[in-house]
């Protein structure tokens, strides 16, 4: 493990100095992200055994602050993905509509702002970038799994296609 963590301030709870905590964080020298059950203070004092911390906020994450860490389990959640549910999700939506429906006049709004100034293309394309940045982030685990499975459901297909075509 590092001895240097970077989180963003999005991560932290409300009242991350009163507790132990459950939050994501990234190795500052490798970029792999896990979850940690860990006590956090703007100051080391507060620690028993801190460890740095860099905590970025702002609309870009480009705003840094110095803080400290004091990491009790890591891989608290380790991301586990329940490859079976995962499977049958894939499954049971392969010949689905691949529509996603927010019924959020907020979130339409923003992603129209966004399409309007040149951001993105379409309001689809600022929606699906944006969730799956999202997802690659907050779930790599899941992205992961998901990928494995997408890749052995299409090579099972074109298998099959292949195989039925002789």
């Amino acid at each position: 493990m590092s001895s240097e963590y970077v989180t963003s301030e999005t991560n932290l709870p409300e009242d991350y100095e009163s507790r132990e905590i459950r939050l994501q964080v990234s190795d500052k020298r490798t970029k792999e992200i896990f979850s940690t059950r860990a006590k956090v203070s703007k100051d080391q004092e507060d620690l028993n055994d801190p460890e740095p911390l860099t905590v970025v906020r702002g609309p870009h994450e480009n705003i840094e602050e110095q803080w400290y860490i004091d990491i009790i389990e890591a891989d608290a959640d380790a991301g586990q993905v329940d490859t079976e549910v995962l499977r049958t999700v894939l499954t049971d939506l392969e010949d689905d509509s691949n529509i996603i429906n927010t019924r959020s006049e907020d979130v339409k709004t923003l992603l129209e702002y966004l399409t309007r100034t040149g951001e993105f293309a379409s309001v689809s394309e600022a929606s699906r970038t944006i969730m799956l940045e999202y997802l690659s982030e907050n779930y790599p685990g899941l992205i992961e799994e998901y990928a494995d499975l997408k890749v052995q459901s299409d090579r099972d297909e074109l298998l099959t296609e292949l195989r039925d075509g002789e």
